[in-house]
C-alpha cells in the first residue's frame, strides 16, 4: 500500500514528520429506486492529511530536521545555519558539563573534601588574606560537610589553590572544547565533541 508523507507544523516550524496510507475505506450507500433497498459497499477514497500538516516526499520526511517551511514552501535549511545551530547546542551541553566539573568538590592530600568552585576558592583565599593581615598565624576553615579544620594560613592558601586549580582545569577544558566546536566544519564533527 502506498503512503503519503507529511510534516507536522506549528506555524512555519516543523515539529516532526509522519506517513499514512494514501487511501482509506469509506462506506458508500446506494438506494435502489425501484425496491427502496439500501446497500452498503466500501470504497477507497483519498485520505486527508492530519491537521497542521503539509505534504512532502519520503526523503523530506526522513530528513525533516534539515528542512524549514517558508511561506508554505518546504526548503532545505542552509548548511551554515545547521552548523551554527549544532555548534550552539554543543556549546550549551559543554557549558553544563563545565559547571558540574568546575563546582565539584575537591579532595586534598589528607582526604578532606572541600566545596569546589570559584566562589569557594575565593572565599577561602580572602579569609586567609584577612587572617594574615590581622597578624593571625592560623585560621579555621570549614570543609564540604561543614566540619571545622584549624590550620596555618599557608595551609589555608594551599586549600584555596587546590580548589582554584580544579576550577582552572575545568575552565581550560571548556575553552579547548569551545575552540574545537568553532573550528568544526560539519554538524557530525560538532556532535562528536563532548566533555
Amino acid at each position: 500500500m502506498d503512503n503519503n508523507y507529511f510534516l507536522l507544523l506549528s506555524g512555519d516550524t516543523i515539529l516532526g514528520a509522519g506517513s499514512q496510507p494514501v487511501t482509506q475505506l469509506q462506506d458508500k450507500y446506494t438506494t435502489d429506486t425501484t425496491t427502496g433497498k439500501t446497500t452498503t459497499t466500501s470504497v477507497e477514497v483519498p485520505k486527508p492529511l492530519p491537521k497542521n500538516c503539509i505534504a512532502c516526499t519520503q526523503a523530506q520526511a526522513e530528513t525533516w530536521q534539515t528542512l524549514e517551511v517558508v511561506d508554505g514552501v518546504i526548503q532545505a535549511i542552509p548548511a551554515t545555519a545547521l552548523l551554527s545551530t549544532a555548534q550552539l547546542q554543543q556549546r550549551i551541553a559543554i557549558k553544563q558539563s563545565f559547571l558540574q566539573a568546575a563546582n565539584a568538590n575537591v579532595t586534598d592530600s589528607s582526604g578532606v573534601i572541600w566545596e569546589g568552585g570559584m566562589a569557594s576558592g575565593n572565599s577561602i583565599f580572602l579569609g586567609c588574606q584577612s587572617a594574615q593581615q590581622a597578624g593571625a598565624a592560623s585560621i579555621t576553615l570549614y570543609d564540604a560537610a561543614k566540619a571545622p579544620h584549624s590550620m596555618s594560613v599557608a595551609e589555608g592558601v594551599g586549600v584555596a589553590a587546590l580548589i582554584g586549580e580544579a576550577y582552572q582545569t575545568a575552565l581550560g577544558k571548556k575553552n579547548t572544547l569551545y575552540a574545537s566546536i568553532a573550528a568544526a566544519k560539519t554538524v557530525s564533527a560538532v556532535q562528536k565533541i563532548v566533555w
